[in-house]
């Protein structure tokens, strides 16, 4: 069976299918150095199911999340059958550690984010949806991570591309 007829016999997949963009240029460009700690898995939180059993909000291990630091997160979606290949970034943001945000509070914050691409990832994907953050103090290198991981991987849901460089319209010289 050609693989289209096999997705199109699958009503739903038009809600699950979005689009990514590879490209090796732009990996290039927006690298973080080889030396970079966050480059290192074990600089990583372990993986934790963003939701609880019922899916009806944070689970145990988000409540747990410290308080006494910000980092760089990532939402993610991880097949079942293939767990240690099936994963797929949807978003990637950071949180500044100041005295009223930190790690935890900007994850709990998702449960009841308005935005309509926010509200679409977590609806949609809940029963797969994974998270994992860079613990993080430096609010500057902070920012600098963010961007270039969202730069270099663009996320599907992550719509706003962090200090994105503003283009001017052109003009005839003459």
């Amino acid at each position: 069976m050609a693989q289209k007829a096999f997705l199109a016999s699958y009503s739903q997949n038009k809600l699950y299918e979005l689009s990514y963009n590879h490209h090796p240029q732009r990996w290039k460009d927006y690298t973080l150095p080889n030396n970079s700690p966050i480059k290192d898995i074990n600089n990583w939180s372990k993986e934790i199911h963003y939701f609880n059993q019922d899916f009806s909000k944070a689970s145990n291990d988000i409540l747990q999340l410290p308080t006494n630091v910000g980092g760089i997160y990532i939402f993610y979606v991880k097949g079942p059958n293939l767990p240690f290949f099936e994963n797929y970034i949807l978003y990637i943001g950071r949180c500044h550690k100041t005295d009223r945000q930190n790690i935890r509070k900007r994850a709990l914050e998702y449960q009841n984010d308005t935005r309509s691409t926010i509200r679409e990832m977590m609806d949609t994907w809940k029963e797969n949806l994974y998270y994992r953050f860079y613990s993080d103090t430096d609010n500057d290198r902070i920012n600098r991570h963010e961007a270039l991981l969202i730069r270099a991987i663009a996320p599907y849901y992550n719509e706003q591309i962090p200090d994105s460089i503003e283009v001017q319209q052109t003009v005839n010289a003459f």
